[in-house]
């Protein structure tokens, strides 16, 4: 057997480590270091509106006519329409009835933005008025201002809905910057537009409508009307689902899933929207209004 010196020994040994050493170097190359999450510092936030009517409401259609106006110019409002507050009517729903009596709603039409006081100059009294609930009317002379643009909170909603079976899978998620943030609620109901019904019009036409294509109406609230108290996943992480059954009578196409995040009831800090049918406006694209008269 050849016998090795210990020289060469000690070079072999050498070449080894420097082989090992480059190896390591080669795999810490091509195993980069997982990056943690950025938290941003703020998310963009949309502002829910949300508008209490009747079909038996005479002078509600021209209440709609100002918040279509208003939302025409701005797109970080989303709008419900309650169809309470007045007199209960073929759209009405417990849900909207408990928001009507628990916002001291006192007839119709009327509006409110993000369930907090809303500064607007008030004509008959000529003063600035702050009020949870007012007068569509007064949505044109708002100081937007007064409505932050940003929020601590984002959502996304993910919506799976089956024709066959009209079943309705929606996800919710999201982000909560603040690891010590106030008790948060979150709410998630459906709402539908272009049904065709009957609806009182003291403006347009002295009797009503006989026909008349209402839009944006609640139809079934996926929570508790208050919220269902949001859990986190970790410090900032949420997200729930919750499932349906379409009611057959109701347009999938025309359908909407709104999200809303509240401090307990109130204030509405952040919403969001999303068609229930992918690739539809959810009856984002419908206007209401009338269409034969008495």
């Amino acid at each position: 057997m050849k016998k090795i010196s210990s020289f060469a020994l000690l070079g072999i040994i050498a070449l080894a480590l420097f082989a090992c050493e480059n190896k390591q170097a080669a795999n810490n190359e091509q195993q980069p270091a997982q990056q943690e999450e950025t938290i941003p510092a703020s998310f963009p936030r949309k502002h829910l509106i949300e508008e209490f009517t009747s079909q038996y409401c005479g002078y509600c259609p021209n209440g709609m006519d100002f918040v279509h106006d208003f939302m025409s110019k701005d797109t970080n409002y989303i709008l419900v329409l309650h169809h309470a507050g007045f007199q209960a009517d073929n759209f009405t729903i417990k849900e909207s009835s408990k928001t009507s009596s628990t916002l001291k709603v006192a007839g119709a039409p009327n509006v409110s933005v993000d369930r907090v006081k809303t500064t607007y100059m008030d004509e008959d009294l000529k003063k600035e008025v702050s009020e949870t609930v007012f007068h569509p009317y007064y949505l044109s002379t708002l100081d937007l201002t007064q409505y932050v643009d940003t929020t601590y909170a984002s959502i996304n909603i993910k919506n799976t809905y089956d024709p066959a079976t009209r079943q309705l899978s929606v996800i919710v998620s999201g982000i909560v910057i603040p690891k010590d943030h106030p008790e948060l609620n979150l709410s998630i109901f459906i709402k539908e537009s272009g049904m065709i019904d009957i609806q009182a019009d003291y403006i347009q036409t002295k009797n009503g409508w006989k026909e008349f294509r209402h839009t944006n109406a609640a139809r079934e609230y996926l929570t508790e009307f208050k919220g269902d108290q949001l859990t986190m996943l970790d410090d900032h992480h949420y997200e729930l689902q919750y499932i349906t059954v379409l009611n057959e009578k109701w347009n999938a196409d025309n359908c909407m899933v709104v999200a809303f995040l509240g401090e307990a009831f109130q204030p509405v800090i952040q919403v969001a929207e999303q068609p229930v049918v992918a690739g539809t406006k959810g009856g984002a694209d419908i206007q209401h209004g009338g269409i034969t008269k008495y």
